[in-house]
């Protein structure tokens, strides 16, 4: 390239969960690289902003707490106007929307998205359902007509949204890892000091349906009934709408002191450090963050067998059976004596295959892929004038 590709990224920057750690990974990698300037409008303060702004990203905050839709969307399409990008790129369904209307009214240049995971929304009633609908629908018309490439972070989430998408807009790149920043924040767990002789098994990320940690505080009942010789803590690390129906439910279990809700934690690579294994029972997944920073730290994780976790998770603490006996089989799986070994020589493979720095050179690949399009398209259409003659028809 002659000159640096300007990128905007469109995001929430509400939370601090698997999606935003990996736009941080991304946006941070990407602004090392040279010829490439990355610029970020969020639609929440927070972890992802004050990050972002660290590593050198330019951010814009228009707070959806303050703001309403219409405007946020009038002032992004002057920020488009603005900072003139190349490419827009969109994460999560609002920010699509809002991304893509802005980049039509505003610049109209290359347009494109990643979807971290399936969609996490439990069934709704009445209007709640109705207005649901109606944002997935405009979703999904701006994916299909506004946006031209849309990644998709698995194989599997890939097939499965080119039964929503045309299939020639689909682009599989697999999340990456900052392995040396995760070895880099990862102490000592206060957990794991206080009580360096218990076995502590983790679960983490948000407390909703989707995430089954429901289905975790069952196993650790199982296990502390089954193996009570064992000195078991059972670790839940995130917030949500459910904490207090999980805190009710471990309680029904008669595991209050063996149960620990640490809440948000900023330290979750340490937090994941000190564990003897984590575990990952979510009904669905795409390519968890945190499953990646498990392997890089070499700590066994035990996981549902769906999404990405399929080709992160070793063999070995893959579990098909999706309920409480099945975890439990998999966690003394994990512990016992060639656990750690298994996953270290699986972390080493992780290293390699989810490595931040090569998944920043295929997601700048594709921005330059879709501006030749682009720029094609325009020659195509100059031509066309040139000759009196309209653009060529085709089937493609």
């Amino acid at each position: 390239m002659s000159r640096a590709i300007r990128v905007l990224h469109v995001a929430s920057g509400d939370l601090w969960a698997g999606a935003e750690v990996q736009a941080f990974t991304l946006m941070s990698h990407l602004v090392r690289m040279p010829d490439t300037e990355v610029s970020a409008v969020l639609l929440n303060e927070g972890t992802l902003a004050d990050r972002l702004g660290a590593a050198g990203v330019r951010v814009r905050v228009l707070d959806e707490r303050r703001i309403a839709a219409p405007r946020i969307l009038m002032q992004l399409r002057g920020i488009v106007r603005g900072w003139n990008p190349d490419v827009i790129h969109t994460h999560r369904q609002k920010e699509n929307i809002l991304g893509a209307l802005a980049n039509r009214a505003g610049r109209n240049v290359p347009c494109v998205r990643t979807i971290h995971g399936a969609s996490e929304r439990a069934g709704a009633a009445g209007w709640a359902d109705v207005r649901h609908r109606v944002v997935a629908g405009l979703d999904r018309w701006c994916g299909r007509t506004l946006q031209q490439r849309i990644i998709a972070v698995t194989r599997e989430l890939g097939a499965r949204l080119s039964q929503e998408f045309p299939a020639n807009k689909i682009a599989v790149i697999e999340n990456g890892v900052d392995a040396e920043e995760v070895r880099r924040s990862a102490g000592v767990a206060e957990f794991r000091a206080a009580e360096p002789e218990a076995t502590h098994i983790g679960i983490a990320g948000r407390l909703v349906a989707v995430k089954r940690v429901d289905l975790f505080i069952e196993t650790a009942a199982l296990l502390s009934r089954e193996s009570p010789q064992r000195r078991w803590k059972f670790h839940i690390f995130g917030e949500g709408p459910m904490r207090a129906r999980l805190e009710t439910l471990a309680d029904q279990c008669r595991l209050r002191d063996q149960v620990i809700f640490h809440g948000h934690r900023s330290d979750i690579a340490t937090c994941v450090g000190g564990l003897d294994a984590l575990v990952m029972c979510s009904d669905h997944e795409g390519m968890p963050m945190i499953a990646l920073e498990a392997a890089v730290l070499g700590i066994p994780t035990v996981a549902h067998a769906v999404g990405g976790l399929i080709d992160v998770v070793p063999q070995e603490f893959l579990v098909v059976r999706h309920d409480a006996p099945g975890y439990r089989d998999g966690i003394l799986r994990a512990l016992c004596v060639d656990g750690r070994a298994i996953a270290k020589t699986r972390a080493a493979e992780t290293v390699v295959r989810y490595s931040a720095a090569r998944n920043a050179e295929k997601v700048r690949a594709l921005y330059e892929e879709v501006m030749a399009a682009r720029n094609g398209e325009r020659t195509e259409r100059s031509r066309g004038g040139e000759t009196g003659r309209g653009p060529r028809q085709g089937n493609g």
